[in-house]
């Protein structure tokens, strides 16, 4: 192998090693391990903070043990390095992103994100270099009284709450879909509340009592007097020169931003980017969820662009040779879900030319403004409804398909109308089950009550139908009625308006298990003990069964009938029969 050679294999093993690095995988695991190191670090902080409420002597234990980790050669090389780690990232993050129209949480996110090395240096200033320069001791008798005795208490309290804020909604965008998660997330929430407000009573009860300390207060008034104004000073203009430093590169970030985004918009840079009923141009690599988000375009992103969820999902029906191959990242969530050739992640694909595309998930609203009106799509709990036409295949075998056709498009009509008139929506008409969704607008109490009275109405629509298709054809349908309350993931899918709203998720797996109990005990009627609990209704069930839900059995109450199944009441429906089984009575 020649020199030239040999160099040039070298070179190009440096770039893959570069490229590899720079990828967003790579970067977001490391964002994610630095990330959970400083939230280590300042929830520590805020327990420490939480022990004065039992003691100073207990918290001074507690930040003997901090000083021993984090003052350590591998405790301050962690600490440093995740800090300055995450700053790059995050500042990488800022001059990679097209747009700043992101969700509020986001925005608010990556706000108080660039609040935590004011707080590290801060903290740096005050403690470590105090020890470093002027051997000046890191314990709370020293931190807390000259805070009190400066009137800086309060300084110290907001500084913390930024930082800590950042980082458990860093985790709740990584981790809000795993189910552990969604199971502790009420526990998560209360540790996420509570322990500030320790941290800041404990903070106010040291204070306090520092304040009264005879000894600690003459040390403070002395560290504050004439004769350490050098140390003071020197501190001072060591945490000023670092707050300094840091605003400059963030200025020059935003800088180096602006002016990629000024040479982007360049004309010969522009693409377009063709929706469903309008087109616009944006600068050559914007992504088309940046894209999307800049011009107003309602488009769903449940992660927030991470290629996670796969809800920003589109089709691309014209432009396919101009857009780049899917990464590693978007790869795996599209084999994940299955998806077709020509389905991309719109907030991994950035075209290098002109391409069409329809987003697959709609959402009514831009989703940096999804915070007005009640969001329809997301995961939430949700009432299930299916009806199943169980005999099609026998109806079909003595009737012409004419006729079946007209059976269909009566019972059909029957059913929309009846899901209608008790405030449910539509998901799906398949030739031999009907499903519908409850509890979109309101909640799932609420849902459990339409549905049930959903319920009620068609059986009596299909009563009326069977009567009139046993006068003239001999024949009766036979229909089976299943409902599920549970919880969902929910979207609007497709491009037709309106667009049809999806279920997927623990309700609709619970909710299928029913429908194979109701054939197989042949019952009418099939409804689980979550929707009576959450109507409050107590049955008259047939027969009581269990199906197997996510993570426990499930009771279901079977009936042949809906009206014997709860009271009346609730069944009877202030709604008209649907028009056209008014005119077959007639």
């Amino acid at each position: 192998m020649t020199l030239a050679s040999a160099w040039q294999a070298r070179a190009n093993w440096n770039w893959n090693l570069f490229a590899e690095l720079a990828s967003s995988s790579v970067r977001r695991t490391l964002r994610m391990t630095s990330g959970l190191i400083l939230f280590t670090y300042i929830g520590a902080h805020l327990t420490n903070h939480a022990l004065g409420l039992i003691s100073l002597g207990a918290a001074e234990r507690g930040m003997q043990i901090a000083v021993e980790v984090w003052y350590s050669a591998p405790g301050t090389l962690l600490l440093y390095g995740a800090a300055g780690t995450h700053f790059l990232l995050a500042l990488w993050s800022v001059y990679e992103r097209r747009t700043f129209r992101l969700p509020p949480l986001e925005l608010l996110r990556i706000a108080l994100g660039f609040s935590l090395p004011i707080i590290l240096i801060g903290h740096a200033a005050e403690t470590r270099l105090a020890y470093e320069m002027f051997g000046l001791s890191s314990d709370y008798t020293r931190v807390v009284a000259n805070l009190w005795a400066a009137d800086r208490q309060g300084l110290q309290l907001g500084l913390l709450a930024p930082g800590w804020l950042h980082g458990c909604l860093g985790l709740n965008f990584a981790f809000k879909r795993r189910p552990l998660f969604r199971q502790l997330r009420f526990v998560l929430f209360a540790i996420a509340l509570l322990l500030p407000v320790f941290s800041a009573l404990g903070f106010v009860t040291m204070g306090r009592e520092l304040s009264t300390n005879p000894v600690a207060a003459a040390a403070a008034q002395e560290y504050l007097s004439p004769g350490h104004a050098e140390q003071r000073t020197a501190i001072a203009r060591w945490r000023d020169t670092l707050l300094v430093g840091y605003f400059s590169i963030i200025g020059l970030t935003f800088g180096a931003r602006s002016i990629r985004n000024l040479l982007e918009r360049c004309r010969r840079r522009l693409i377009s980017i063709s929706y469903p009923g309008q087109t616009v141009s944006v600068p050559r690599g914007w992504s088309v969820l940046e894209a999307s988000r800049a011009f107003h375009i309602a488009h769903a992103s449940m992660c927030g662009g991470r290629a996670r969820c796969s809800t920003c999902r589109v089709r691309v029906t014209a432009g396919e040779d101009v857009c780049p191959s899917a990464g590693a990242d978007e790869r795996g969530t599209l084999d994940r879900i299955g998806a077709p050739a020509d389905v991309r992640l719109a907030c991994q694909l950035r075209p290098r030319g002109d391409i069409s595309v329809i987003p697959l998930v709609r959402t009514e609203r831009p989703v940096y403004r999804a915070t007005v009106p009640q969001r329809r799509s997301g995961e939430r709990e949700v009432v299930v409804l299916f009806c199943d036409f169980l005999n099609r295949v026998e109806l079909a075998r003595d009737h012409l398909p004419q006729d079946l056709l007209y059976v269909i498009t009566l019972y059909v009509e029957a059913l929309g109308n009846a899901i209608r008139a008790a405030r449910g929506t539509l998901s799906y008409v398949e030739l031999d089950s009907v499903c519908a969704l409850f509890g979109l607008e309101c909640d799932v109490t609420e849902g459990a009550k339409q549905a049930l009275q959903a319920a009620g109405t068609i059986e009596r629509a299909i009563s009326d139908l069977n009567e009139r298709l046993g006068r003239q054809w001999d024949c009766k349908m036979k229909i089976a009625v299943s409902i599920h309350a549970g919880s969902a993931a929910i979207g609007e899918i497709g491009s037709s308006d309106p667009p049809a709203m999806m279920a997927i998720g623990e309700a609709v797996d619970v909710a299928n298990e029913l429908r194979k109990a109701a054939v197989v005990h042949d019952m009418a009627i099939a409804i689980s003990e979550p929707v009576y609990k959450a109507a409050a209704v107590v049955p008259s069930c047939d027969k009581n069964i269990t199906v197997r839900g996510r993570d426990m059995l499930i009771g279901v109450c079977l009936s042949a009938s809906m009206t014997a199944l709860i009271p009346p009441v609730l069944v009877a429906s202030r709604s008209p029969i649907p028009k056209i089984l008014r005119k077959l009575r007639a």
